[in-house]
Parts: structure tokens; C-alpha cells; sequence
């Protein structure tokens, strides 16, 4: 890696850690802000306004990894989510934050057990086997999903239907089957954030790549730039987590 990079990456976690973050919020704010004003500004709009700009905080931090206000904040913003989502009638879609719940629960006491001298998370490497158990729940899950998918309907889970959500360079998917893909991957980035691997950042940026594809496709411009502002933190995550690990060799 180039030491211009090094450098950069250095600073970044280091003397410029704190504007960078009062930086990148400020944007993510001013896009949910922005979203928020497209809205009809009812109740259940300011709550799931209020409950992203907690999402914020937490997924800063967590790429920062800092315990108390990353997981803490994250049970805050799940428990928030599964309201929003209970109260709009998407039950089955409370499934997602409560398994992010259940996990932040653990990262409160796990984390905790492995700090460095300035209390931030000390991550960890993964082995070809963790590679190789980490791609096969990727694959179960995906082979699995549309039998439970299906069980769920009753509870307003995922849609399941042919409705083309992005069309380009000779593929078509569907909405259905960009939210199987998304969710799955997802839930396997979350768990392995929690497990302290550096690597579940890749993941993030991948199910990251895949919604700001479908949101551009779609001219959602709004929803585009903040998951763009997700993909930026989530470079960084990467960075800062790579070079704490590299730094313990």
C-alpha cells in the first residue's frame, strides 16, 4: 500500500477522527432531513426519521470501534425500527432488527472482553475455515429463504413477486430478488461485525453496492445518497479495522 494511503487511513482514525465523524454525520443528517421533507411528516415519518439519525450515530461509531455508543445505540435503534416496522404493519419485517438486537446484546459483553488500552474493539483476522462457514450460510440462507419467505407471508414480509427492480448489462432482477439477497447478506455482515471479523466490512460494502445500483436505477435520488453516505462509513469501517488488525502483528 502506497504510504501517501497509510497515512491517510492513520489520520483519519487518529487526529482527524473527530471532525471526520461530526463531518460525515452532518451529511448523513442533511440527506435524512432531506428525505423527511418529501414525506406527509406524520408521526410514524418523525419516529422513522428519529430512529435513522440514531442508526447513524451507532454505525459510526461501531466503524470507530466503539463499544458503548455502536452496540449501545444499536439495541436503541432496533428496538426503534421493530416499532416503526410493528406499527406500519410490516411484522414479519421486525425480523431483521430483532436478530440486530439480539446481536448487540452480545457485542455489549463480547467487545467489552476485547479492548485495547483506549477501550475501542480489537479486531480479528478470519481463517480459510471462517471464510468457508461464513460463504456456506451465505448459500444456505439463500437456498433456505424462499420456504420461510413463503411461511411468512401472512406477516407482511417480503413481497414475493416479478416486478423488475433493476435492468442492465444483459441482467434482470427482481425487487424480490435484490431484498432476498440483501437480507441474507445482511444479517451474515452483521454477525460477523459482532464476532469482531474485519472482514464483514466487505460484506456491508457489498450489500451497500447492491442498493445504491438499484436506487440509481430508479432515479430514488434520495435514498441513492444516503446509502452512498452508508458506503463511505463503511470504507472506513474497513480501513480502521484492517489497520488495528495489522497493527497487532
Amino acid at each position: 500500500m502506497p504510504k501517501f494511503v497509510l497515512r491517510f487511513i492513520e489520520n483519519l482514525h487518529g487526529r482527524w477522527q473527530q471532525r471526520w465523524i461530526l463531518l460525515w454525520f452532518a451529511a448523513g443528517v442533511s440527506a435524512l432531513v432531506w428525505g423527511y421533507s418529501t414525506t406527509s411528516q406524520t408521526g410514524l415519518d418523525q419516529a422513522m426519521l428519529a430512529v435513522a439519525i440514531v442508526g447513524l450515530v451507532c454505525v459510526v461509531a461501531l466503524a470507530f470501534r466503539h463499544n458503548l455508543s455502536g452496540n449501545g445505540l444499536g439495541v436503541i435503534a432496533n428496538i426503534g425500527e421493530v416499532f416503526v416496522q410493528g406499527r406500519s404493519g410490516a411484522t414479519g419485517l421486525m425480523l431483521a432488527p430483532l436478530f440486530y438486537l439480539m446481536t448487540h446484546l452480545y457485542g455489549l459483553r463480547y467487545w467489552a472482553k476485547h479492548t485495547d488500552s483506549n477501550g475501542q474493539m480489537l479486531p480479528r483476522s478470519a481463517s480459510l475455515l471462517v471464510w468457508v462457514i461464513t460463504l456456506g450460510f451465505i448459500a444456505i440462507g439463500l437456498a433456505l429463504f424462499p420456504w420461510l419467505n413463503a411461511q411468512l407471508q401472512h406477516y407482511s414480509f417480503i413481497a414475493s413477486d416479478d416486478a423488475i427492480a433493476f435492468s442492465g448489462f444483459g441482467i434482470e432482477l427482481t425487487w424480490y430478488q435484490i431484498n432476498v439477497l440483501a437480507f441474507v447478506l445482511g444479517v451474515t455482515a452483521q454477525t460477523m461485525m459482532i464476532l469482531r471479523y474485519a472482514f464483514s466490512w466487505w460484506l456491508w460494502i457489498i450489500v451497500n453496492f447492491v442498493w445504491l445500483t438499484v436506487n440509481i436505477a430508479n432515479n430514488n435520488v434520495i435514498f441513492a445518497v444516503q446509502t452512498l453516505i452508508y458506503q463511505v462509513n463503511a470504507f472506513v469501517g474497513l480501513s480502521g479495522w484492517w489497520l488495528s488488525q495489522t497493527a497487532k502483528r
